[in-house]
């Protein structure tokens, strides 16, 4: 089987959030910090105990003070064990994935039957304004 075509630098990634994690002031979370809320509302309102939920991001300060979580980096391959999980949640990151269907393809996997899966990610006409200025 093929790999997928690289659609974006890693390194360049790497380096542009390592340089957002140095400022004085630490970086600009606010859109994550949104995002956290607007999932802690919609977990709300499941009626279930969630016990061992996994968050695919890019920054985990976030969400560490969830009990019990496990909270892993957004890279290609996930470190996931198959059916360990009853929630996954990949929080803004799905965007910068190579392959993101097969990210999709690994929380499935790490789910156990009757899981939740709920990913955060720009889409629609998020970036419309970009969009007509670059073409």
């Amino acid at each position: 089987m093929s790999q997928p075509p690289l659609l974006f630098d890693r390194a360049a990634l790497t380096a542009h959030r390592a340089r957002a994690r140095a400022l004085p002031d630490g970086p600009a979370l606010f859109l994550h910090e949104a995002v956290a809320s607007e999932i802690d509302l919609r977990l709300e309102e499941v009626n279930r105990a969630f016990t061992s939920p996994a968050v695919v991001t890019a920054w985990p300060g976030l969400w560490q003070n969830r009990p019990g979580a496990l909270t892993l980096p957004d890279t290609e391959t996930l470190a996931l064990e198959p059916a360990s999980h009853d929630l996954v949640l990949h929080v803004l990151s799905l965007h910068w994935a190579a392959d993101p269907v097969g990210q999709l393809v690994q929380c499935r996997r790490a789910l156990r039957p009757d899981g939740l899966f709920i990913a955060a990610l720009f889409g629609g006409q998020t970036l419309w304004e970009l969009r007509s200025a670059l073409a």
